[in-house]
């Protein structure tokens, strides 16, 4: 899968999508992030999936109408291994949703699409 992960998610998570054979972009490894409007737009054009922890990109998709490949926003639990782990699983389960398009939310609750 492609993905472009935002600075906000941990270096573990991003570690562990490579070794399991995922197309990582990862902002943090860049010298500027340029905000979520303009990662959103780039994860676009180069049909990936948007990985974040920021709430404020379901503003630009729901409010402002900003297209997207398939978004995976995911809460911040606070535990490096628990939120790679949800990540890993999330896309493993729902991964052929995300790569359709689908913008989902990962909480420790489960896996849910937000309402616009």
């Amino acid at each position: 899968m492609r993905l472009l992960v935002d600075s906000n998610v941990v270096a573990q998570a991003v570690r562990a999508l490579r070794d399991v054979g995922h197309d990582i972009t990862y902002v943090a490894e860049r010298a500027v992030d340029p905000g979520d409007a303009a990662l959103l737009a780039e994860a676009t054009a180069e049909r990936r999936i948007f990985l974040t922890k920021d709430h404020d990109v379901g503003a630009l998709v729901y409010r402002d109408l900003q297209p997207h490949s398939g978004v995976l926003l995911v809460d911040d639990l606070g535990n490096a291994a628990a939120e790679t782990d949800m990540i890993l699983a999330t896309l493993s389960s729902h991964g052929a949703r995300l790569e359709a398009g689908a913008f989902l939310r990962a909480t420790e609750l489960g896996i849910r699409e937000p309402q616009n």
